[in-house]
């Protein structure tokens, strides 16, 4: 039996809404991923210069200062995978790859006996400060989405005061400007 002009248009329009939905997911997962870094970065006081997505290899990063205190630095290099799991937004290992490595060069540098307890509250911090800011993960994974296809570029970033107002004011940044 051959196939009809409608099934075959009726076929491709299943394989571009596939393709369409794979990239979507894909795109979302590394979006929540680098908002979740950005969002607890910025809930803990660290000034974050910049959040992007690379369109053409679905990766993805955040960069801000780091913190004196080597459980924060923890709790921001975990709070990408964490708010993929509290958004049910998965991206692919490799997008986590970094961050494991991240984390294991910074507990490495900590007493063995001590490395186990800061994990823990580098996890626990991370959770509390993405609970209490999903909105502002979900307002950036949003901007981040919504500007994937507006220039044509092959990466998506927000920085600056764009970035400032979308994560809005710490504690610190109050208290500076007063």
């Amino acid at each position: 039996m051959t196939a009809t002009m409608e099934d075959e248009e009726e076929d491709d329009e299943h394989g571009v809404e596939s393709f369409e939905a794979h990239f979507d997911a894909r795109d979302r997962a590394v979006a929540v991923h680098e908002a979740g870094h950005a969002v607890v970065a910025r809930a803990l006081g660290a000034h974050v210069v910049f959040v992007e997505i690379d369109l053409i290899t679905g990766d993805g990063r955040s960069h801000s200062q780091n913190f004196v205190e080597q459980v924060n630095n923890l709790a921001v290099c975990v709070a990408g995978c964490i708010a993929e799991h509290a958004f049910d937004a998965r991206s692919s290992p490799g997008t986590k790859i970094s961050d494991f490595r991240k984390m294991r060069k910074m507990l490495s540098e900590l007493p063995e006996a001590d490395r186990r307890a800061a994990r823990a509250e580098g996890y626990r911090i991370a959770e509390a400060m993405l609970r209490e800011h999903a909105d502002k993960v979900q307002r950036l994974a949003d901007e981040l989405m919504a500007r994937r296809w507006g220039d044509g570029a092959d990466t998506v970033r927000i920085e600056g005061d764009e970035l400032v107002t979308l994560l809005g004011a710490t504690g610190h940044d109050e208290r500076s400007s007063g």
